[in-house]
């Protein structure tokens, strides 16, 4: 069943007064992000999406979660077209965003005090959601009073707290070191696999894209598109030496290659632009 439509999805950004980019080597104050995005997802999917900076991903995650505006095109959640934020989508920022001032519980009651959840009912989610995370004994700590890779655990506590269809990620783990990365993926696929919560999810790392997804979706350099989309052919669930796995290695292979010339790309993009400041 499908759950998300990307129909036709451009976006293009004026630059303020004054500025200029340079274009194809022509300067312009019109910045294409994204040049016509066209993708469906299935209800329960989970779809990583990489492509090289500036491409338009966190943009595309921006617009599936109502915070802006196609310039256009439309997308869709169960057939309905997106104009604002809405109950059914959460999203999980880079960084951990949590209110410094509420302790790692109230971070995560957050989500339900907003929509009129009773105290008793929303501390009971939260230590729930806080126990499948390894966190039940770190309820009363503060933001700051917390490690990283636990903060991101709250963040996606959070997000969890209000049974969201679709779960937006853009490149959550990606200020973590290496080992407690590896961990939260293995965690989220846990708690992923018990529900049928819709996933996109950005992320750089291509290990980590095919680690995670049930489809890799490569995008071009800016004006972002499709360019390719990898079906990933591996068990679930995932045990964390698959990566070791020839076929894991295999996808990895695929994904990359439809990757690295689009990365070259924005690189001599890059290069143009500051030869012509």
């Amino acid at each position: 069943m499908e759950k998300i439509r990307i129909q036709g999805v451009r976006k293009t950004f004026r630059l303020k007064r004054g500025q200029s980019v340079t274009v194809q080597g022509k300067q312009t104050d019109e910045l294409e992000v994204l040049g016509g995005v066209d993708l469906s997802m299935r209800e329960g999917e989970f779809v990583t999406l990489v492509g090289p900076s500036g491409c338009g991903k966190s943009v595309l995650l921006d617009m599936i979660g109502g915070l802006a505006a196609p310039s256009a095109g439309a997308v869709y959640i169960d057939g309905e077209a997106i104009a604002k934020p809405g109950p059914k989508t959460a999203y999980v920022f880079q960084q951990y965003a949590l209110f410094p001032w509420r302790n790692a519980l109230s971070n995560v009651e957050y989500a339900l005090e907003v929509r009129g959840v009773s105290k008793n009912e929303r501390t009971d989610k939260a230590k729930y959601l806080l126990g499948l995370f390894g966190l039940a004994a770190f309820g009363d700590r503060y933001p700051n009073q917390l490690s990283g890779g636990m903060q991101q655990r709250v963040a996606i506590a959070r997000a969890l707290a209000s049974d969201p269809e679709v779960l937006l990620m853009d490149e959550p783990f990606a200020a973590l070191d290496a080992q407690t990365r590896e961990l939260l993926q293995a965690e989220l696929l846990r708690i992923w696999e018990k529900t049928n919560t819709t996933v996109l999810f950005v992320t750089h790392a291509i290990d980590e894209a095919v680690y995670l997804a049930d489809r890799v979706v490569v995008m071009t350099a800016r004006p972002g598109v499709i360019k390719e989309i990898v079906d990933i052919d591996l068990p679930r669930p995932r045990a964390a030496n698959i990566r070791s796995a020839p076929e894991f290695n295999a996808h990895r292979r695929l994904a990359w290659e439809a990757l690295a010339d689009e990365v070259n790309k924005a690189q001599r993009e890059m290069e143009l632009s500051l030869a012509a400041i």
